[in-house]
This record gives C-alpha cells, sequence and structure tokens, in this order.
C-alpha cells in the first residue's frame, strides 16, 4: 500500500501465473553519509570554506538484484560530488573479497551534488587543502568504503522474492549549457541545445504487486542549483525524499545520467530546488502508474577498460609561461605537470576508462559510463542500440568531462577550460567519442540476447 493508492499491477501479469513473482529477489540498505563535523565541501573551486551545517542529509542507497539463477546485482546510489579510482577500487575489492559479489555486478553511482564533502586528496594543487583537510579527507574516505562496502553486505543479506518493472517518464527541468556566441561556447542557459530529458524508471515490488519496495531513477542532469556552505543532495536528494514519503516502504535510489553539459535554470533558490526535485518525482510517479513491462532477466554483467588518448602535452617552455598569468587555476596546474616532468621525465597521454554493461535479459540494458559525461554520448547511444536502454554517467571512477568530437571541435568550459582543474596534461583527443561509444556499444550487445 502507498500514500497514494496501491499500485496497479500490469496487465501483463496477471496472465503469467506466478511464476513471475518469485523469479526475482531483492534487497535494500541505507545509510546516512552527512559528515558528522564541518569540513571542505566539494564541487566549486571558488568556495573555500567549510561547510556550516546541514540543509538535508547525505546518504548512500543500496538495491541488490538475484535472479533466479543465483546471479546478483547491487546498484549503489551515493550523494557525492563523484566516485574516485581509488574509493571504487578499494570498495569493489572488500566487496568481492567479504560478499563474492565481483566488480562487475556492482555499480557505483555518483549524483554529482555540490552539497557534499571532499574525500580525494589528490596530487595537483588546483585545489589546495591545508594539513587538517587533508586528514578530514583522508578520514571521510575511511568511513565512506567502510560504509559502502557494509550496506552492499546488508542489501545482500536483505534478498527476497520481488517483481521487477521497467518503465519511463519524461521530465523538462534539465537545459542545454553551451550556447555558441560570438566569442565561442558559453556556459548559460542554451534552450535550443541538446537534452536527453528521459526518466528511466526500475520498480521493485513485493510478488503481490501491492509494495513498492524500492524505486530506482535516473536523469541527465547537474544537481547544482544551489551554492551555500549547507550539506545537500540538491534537487536530486529532495526527489528521493519526495518518492520515500509517497511510498514510506520504498528506498528510492537516484542514478544520475550524461548530465555534463545539463543544467536546471534558475538557480540559487531553495523553493526553486524542491520545486525541481518535486517535478523529478512526479515524473518517477508517472512511470509507475504508466503500463510497465515485466524484467525477467536473466542478469548479465561485464565491465572492460580502456584508454582515452590526450592530445600532445605542452611543453616545458610552453608551462613555465604559465606560471606567470593572472588565472590561479593556470597557474596551478602548469606548477602541478611541471611537477609531474621533473619526477618522471614526461606526461601521461592517455588514462583508463572503465565501461560497464548490465542486461536484464532482452528487457533493459543499462549502460554505466565514467565521469561527466556530456549528454550527446546518451543520445548517440540510443540511436545505436535498441530498447530500453538506460545510460548512466558518473559511475564507478570520477574521470573529467567526456566531450563528443562535435564538443571537442566547439570549445568551451568541458571541452577546454576544465583540463585546468584535473591533473591531466591535455585535452582528449579526438579519437574518445569512438573509443568510448564502440566499446559501450559492444558491451551492451555482449549482455543482450541476440535477437532482442
Amino acid at each position: 500500500m502507498t500514500a497514494g493508492g496501491i499500485l496497479s499491477v500490469p496487465e501483463e501479469w496477471r496472465a503469467m501465473g506466478d511464476d513471475t513473482a518469485t523469479e526475482w529477489s531483492a534487497g535494500t540498505a541505507t545509510a546516512v553519509i552527512t559528515p558528522s563535523e564541518p569540513m571542505r565541501m566539494a564541487g566549486y573551486g571558488a568556495r573555500e570554506e567549510p561547510a556550516e551545517g546541514t540543509l538535508q542529509d547525505l546518504h548512500a542507497k543500496a538495491v541488490a538484484l538475484e535472479d533466479e539463477r543465483g546471479t546478483q546485482f547491487v546498484a549503489v546510489g551515493l550523494e557525492v560530488l563523484a566516485v574516485s579510482r581509488e574509493l571504487h577500487a578499494s570498495v569493489t575489492d572488500a566487496v568481492e573479497r567479504e560478499h563474492g559479489l565481483p566488480a562487475a555486478n556492482l555499480l557505483l553511482n555518483a549524483s554529482h551534488t555540490h552539497g557534499g564533502p571532499v574525500y580525494r586528496d589528490r596530487k595537483t594543487e588546483v585545489f589546495s587543502l591545508s594539513e587538517e583537510e587533508r586528514a578530514q579527507a583522508h578520514d571521510y574516505k575511511e568511513f565512506l568504503e567502510e560504509t559502502l562496502v557494509d550496506i552492499v553486505g546488508t542489501a545482500l543479506a536483505d534478498l527476497t522474492p520481488a517483481r521487477i518493472t521497467y518503465s519511463h517518464a519524461r521530465c523538462g527541468i534539465a537545459m542545454n549549457r553551451r550556447p555558441p556566441l560570438e566569442e565561442g561556447i558559453g556556459f548559460q542557459p542554451y534552450p535550443d541545445g541538446p537534452v536527453d530529458h528521459d526518466v528511466p524508471v526500475l520498480a521493485v515490488e513485493s510478488p503481490d504487486g501491492e509494495t513498492l519496495r524500492a524505486v530506482l531513477f535516473g536523469y541527465a542532469c547537474h544537481p547544482t542549483t544551489l551554492f551555500g556552505r549547507e550539506w545537500t543532495g540538491d534537487w536530486a536528494g529532495y526527489a528521493m525524499e519526495h518518492l520515500e514519503s509517497e511510498y514510506p516502504d520504498a528506498v528510492a535510489v537516484f542514478i544520475q545520467g550524461c548530465g555534463g553539459d545539463q543544467k536546471a535554470y534558475p538557480q540559487r533558490e531553495l523553493e526553486l530546488t524542491k520545486h525541481y526535485g518535486k517535478a523529478l518525482a512526479t515524473s518517477v510517479r508517472g512511470a509507475l502508474v504508466a503500463n510497465r513491462r515485466p524484467v525477467r532477466g536473466p542478469l548479465r554483467c561485464v565491465t572492460e577498460e580502456i584508454d582515452l588518448e590526450f592530445e600532445e602535452p605542452p611543453a616545458r617552455e610552453e608551462l613555465e609561461s604559465r606560471l606567470d598569468v593572472d588565472d590561479r587555476y593556470v597557474r596551478r596546474h602548469a606548477k602541478h605537470l611541471l611537477g609531474e616532468l621533473d619526477e618522471h621525465g614526461e606526461l601521461p597521454r592517455r588514462h583508463p576508462y572503465p565501461i560497464q554493461a548490465v542486461g536484464f535479459g532482452g528487457d533493459l540494458t543499462l549502460i554505466a559510463l565514467t565521469g561527466e559525461v556530456l549528454v550527446g554520448y546518451s543520445l548517440k547511444l540510443k540511436d545505436r542500440l535498441p530498447g530500453p536502454l538506460w545510460v548512466a554517467g558518473y559511475s564507478n571512477n570520477y574521470f573529467t568531462y567526456i566531450p563528443t568530437v562535435d564538443d571537442l571541435s566547439a570549445g568551451g568550459y568541458e571541452a577546454d577550460r576544465f583540463v585546468h582543474f584535473t591533473e591531466f596534461p591535455a585535452r582528449f583527443d579526438r579519437s574518445v567519442e569512438d573509443r568510448v561509444l564502440s566499446t559501450a556499444t559492444a558491451l551492451a550487445r555482449r549482455v543482450t540476447p541476440p535477437g532482442s
């Protein structure tokens, strides 16, 4: 039973008998991950003061699924800026060791809220941390690792028979932020730019269809409408809050999409942020009352790590000349790269990039991409592959913005400027799009039965 009434059971299932009710088992777990003390906040370079309060608690939420063959998959949504490579490695290693779940069968997806803590102690001085802040970041990372391993285990221990359905809806809060201007690509609302307004929804119900136990939902948009110094999940946090209020027996898990160039406008008003969250939650509710299709399995999970290539790195002379520019981020980036040259004699030309695919029989395919993926990747994959297809970004490793070839050609913040906020020597070369799309396409086909 829900606050809004009993969930409707899809007509397709009424003709299937009871077999589909026991094909799946599902479990859930939730943990609060709000820092217990003031510390540096992640996401905005200009915000160097620590947090000073809590607007919303931050959470990590897990949904575990097991098909009738015993194959398991766990999706974890966490309200942090990003999943670092180190965090992903330590969590997947511990989960496989303690719970027997392979890394390919675990999805760690960051909501990308800018209202969470810094926990990465990066080598670069682009965002300098004091010794005290470094210690806090280290301690929080250890806490986060332990918490994530724990909730995966708790969700797996909670497995009981369930039904799973899929549907989707639309939500219009996202707008492209890359307008073409005379001076180049801007960083402001661009209503004519590409968007992906799809809201994929995976519902986990009791076998009789009476109780919603979990809902995983996605959307492609930056949750960056607030610029305060309080912990918050932004509109994504409010969307989960609305859904759990409407369906009190359910755990609501947000999965961030390819929202690297998407934002909700206007911004910086709390009531608007809450409105955006409620709008997304309403779209999810629309999907839940729609004619949902049954998801039968079996589960197939694969992952592959490829290398993405950078353009030719700047020479030492060029880096030295940047030490005198006015832009402090360019100066800090140049100083970091000069340190790399001194230590290693050269700058890296490539970086590993993991891609994950999860197949739910022929009923749904999930592709999880790494980094701040621009929306073009989601749109291109949906053109290439049959549906239903769910494309997530911000998964399993923090990287940087992942632009398409067209984005690289146009330039702008995501293609050019942001490199100065990273440890990387240069922007990507033009092979990036083909490498990501071809690998994601191949993995999706590996987890989808022939003829689907």
